[in-house]
């Protein structure tokens, strides 16, 4: 009996739509959300000028959108992962950041890639150095003033463990522009999810769960670079996701020994809104990486 309540717990724990208190269903949590996204993402698209569907790998999902094309050549960029535990949501539906961001004279790139279980998890972090390869000999080629990631779920796992590859930076010269990054709501620590649901799709083998764990990299190489990161939970996250995210924060600032650190668990916010409203223009989340973004030019 303790292992089917341990099973469920789990769970539970795993499943970010159970901890929003803004309705009375899970089932509403993510309605209300992808119908959110999608009508902010389009009201991006049909606003800021973009070139969309630039490929950047060889694979159908190996997509990216570049939108404020008109913005000057030397502009910040913002880089947007979407999550969706890897085998949900999509590129299309993730240019609701844009407008605001647009606005305050930043440019914004919305990385696509493709899903579980069509794709394995080691092949879409592969995508996603794919992708900052591309992203970065464009930012090189333009002259930007500051490249910085952001992912949300398990994009912010995708962009952590894009940061913890010293040898890719290493590299890739243009990443000398990575100015920072923010990690939304994030999942750091794989071992448990492989006992969930969620690994019906991904498919992950129990080995491969500390080597694909963010919270088992080293980032020392980030420090010479003083690459600044933002680790950002919601209240009502699940105790497991803020458990997570104050870890991975205890693993960059106590054993890696990184300055440049910010953890914040924001009040009366869920999985789903924390990233919701940078659809608005003024919100936390926007006016933190303008106000280091404008910082730091």
């Amino acid at each position: 009996m303790s292992v089917i309540t341990d099973s469920y717990d789990l769970e539970k724990e795993y499943s970010p739509s159970r901890w929003s208190t803004r309705f009375s269903t899970a089932q509403e949590v993510l309605q209300h959300h992808v119908q959110f996204v999608t009508e902010a993402s389009d009201k991006a698209t049909n606003n800021v000028p973009h070139k969309l569907e630039i490929e950047y790998g060889s694979t159908p999902g190996q997509k990216l959108d570049i939108l404020g094309t008109d913005l000057p050549d030397d502009s910040p960029i913002l880089v947007y992962v979407h999550g969706g535990y890897w085998q949900e949501l999509s590129r299309e539906i993730s240019r609701y950041p844009v407008v605001p961001l647009y606005r305050s004279r930043i440019k914004t790139i919305v990385v696509g890639y493709d899903l579980c279980p069509s794709f394995t998890l080691p092949e879409i972090v592969q995508q996603i150095e794919n992708a900052a390869r591309f992203i970065f000999e464009y930012a090189e080629k333009m002259g930007s003033r500051g490249v910085y990631f952001a992912g949300h779920s398990a994009g912010a796992h995708l962009v952590a463990k894009l940061l913890s590859n010293v040898d890719f930076f290493e590299d890739n010269p243009g990443s000398h522009r990575l100015q920072g990054a923010f990690l939304i709501s994030g999942i750091y620590d794989l071992r448990e999810l492989v006992h969930t649901s969620v690994n019906d799709a991904v498919q992950l083998p129990h080995e491969w769960a500390i080597p694909l764990s963010p919270l088992f990299d080293c980032y020392t190489h980030l420090q010479a670079r003083r690459v600044r990161v933002y680790i950002l939970a919601a209240q009502n996250d699940s105790p497991a996701f803020k458990k997570q995210s104050r870890e991975f924060y205890e693993l960059l600032h106590n054993t890696c020994l990184m300055q440049n650190m910010y953890l914040e668990i924001k009040d009366d916010l869920d999985h789903f809104d924390i990233v919701e409203c940078l659809a608005e223009d003024d919100n936390y989340l926007k006016n933190l990486m303008v106000h280091d973004v404008r910082k730091h030019l």
